[in-house]
């Protein structure tokens, strides 16, 4: 029995086949991973088979297209945030809380590298002001000129939300994105079956508290599938090497055939056509998020 893994819970997944779902273990030879926390994700295709006591086992998991990965928080391995995924959604906010720029770049950083489509969605546009907003409208014209798909969005009220529902039908997406920003709020809007737990913005710091303590996948419709996932501070690499960060800004790769040096880091080098467009066409915000990551490696 071939199933798609919706929910991974401690030692249970929820195992998905003809519309049914099966409460399964998996495997004790599968759990034995020296580089993963996790060896299977939502999104994850399995086969499952019955023991002697007519459980549902997890005997095989099935090769991944992709997969999103990040550092563990616990160790040094990775942790599989979700596989088999045509998108990752990033979701922002400029206030209540403040996703960094930075944050966003590391997800696009991911995105790219594992070749899966990105989209930033600025929400929250219900409380912004005049001033935040046309901030915000430089941000968002900045990341569009790139090439990436960008929006702004009230998933409270249900503002905008039509033109992003557009590129998500027929996809499964990844939601990603800090503590507060809205992620339940926007999968409860578009799952009819979500009713994922919303938590006020804390009056004190203004940030998020962490409502999803796992991935779990929820229906738009047929075929159009949103995984949810914990909020978290920082996006860690794990399996990035620092010399391929430079590949993963499309808009360097407009430019570096014009460098001096065929390996140019964009750092130090002499006559660097991409330092030589900063503030043209190269966002310095951009930038100066590619110089942070390379240090952090």
């Amino acid at each position: 029995m071939k199933g798609l893994i919706t929910k991974s819970t401690g030692k249970w997944y929820d195992v998905k086949i003809n519309n049914k779902i099966y409460k399964t273990i998996l495997r004790g030879k599968l759990k034995i991973d020296n580089q993963l926390t996790n060896p299977i994700a939502s999104g994850d295709y399995v086969e499952l088979i019955k023991n002697k006591n007519k459980d549902f086992i997890i005997n095989n998991i099935h090769k991944r297209k992709n997969c999103i990965i990040r550092k563990s928080n616990r160790n040094d391995k990775g942790h599989i945030i979700a596989s088999n995924i045509d998108q990752l959604l990033i979701l922002c906010s400029i206030k209540e809380p403040y996703t960094k720029i930075s944050f966003i770049d590391r997800c696009l950083v991911s995105a790219n590298y594992y070749n899966i489509r990105p989209i930033i969605v600025f929400n929250k546009l219900d409380i912004l002001n005049k001033n935040e907003l046309e901030n915000l409208n430089i941000i968002l014209k900045n990341y569009l000129t790139i090439g990436f798909d960008a929006f702004i969005i009230s998933a409270k009220y249900n503002i905008n939300v039509h033109n992003l529902l557009k590129i998500l039908k027929k996809n499964k997406t990844l939601v990603i994105g800090n503590s507060g920003v809205g992620k339940s709020t926007l999968i409860n809007l578009l799952c009819k079956k979500s009713k994922q737990k919303i938590n006020p913005i804390s009056k004190k710091t203004k940030k998020g508290k962490q409502t999803t303590t796992f991935s779990e996948m929820f229906e738009i419709n047929e075929n159009s599938f949103l995984i949810d996932t914990p909020g978290f501070k920082e996006f860690q690499f794990y399996g990035i090497e620092k010399n391929e960060i430079k590949y993963t800004f499309p808009e360097f790769n407009k430019l570096r055939d014009k460098c001096k040096f065929n390996n140019c880091n964009h750092e130090n080098e002499p006559n660097c056509n991409v330092k030589k467009n900063i503030d043209k066409t190269i966002w310095k915000k951009r930038y100066t998020s590619y110089l942070t990551i390379i240090k952090n490696l």
